[in-house]
């Protein structure tokens, strides 16, 4: 298989599953990839962790969740694929620069000067 038909895979593997648990073993079998080798050739064509990834698409989904206001925040981590509320917390902090709660006093305001 080429390379980018094993990309496309594992990158439909993730966005179909980023809301469930993933080991990077599973990915890695998907590419046909021994996971050391993956991480290392996912880390140089993403210029980030396999995990660093998967966070940053959880996280981005918890913020559309958050902004359409259908459900609170322990929802939105858990339905993002967080197993447990302070991770997802610290997770957020990291990613956004900001908790949870202040990103969506954010886009209240945003939303009322629009």
């Amino acid at each position: 298989r080429k390379p980018e038909e094993q990309s496309d895979k594992t990158h439909e593997f993730i966005f179909n599953n980023f809301n469930k648990p993933i080991l990077l073993s599973d990915v890695a079998a998907i590419a046909r990839m021994n996971p050391s080798a993956f991480s290392r050739y996912f880390k140089r064509i993403h210029r980030k962790t396999f995990s660093r990834y998967l966070i940053e698409i959880r996280i981005g989904y918890a913020c559309k969740l958050l902004i359409e206001n259908k459900i609170n925040i322990s929802s939105a981590s858990y339905e993002s694929g967080f197993n447990n509320i302070s991770n997802f917390n610290k997770q957020f902090r990291i990613i956004m620069d900001m908790s949870p709660t202040q990103y969506i006093k954010q886009q209240k305001k945003i939303e009322e000067n629009i």
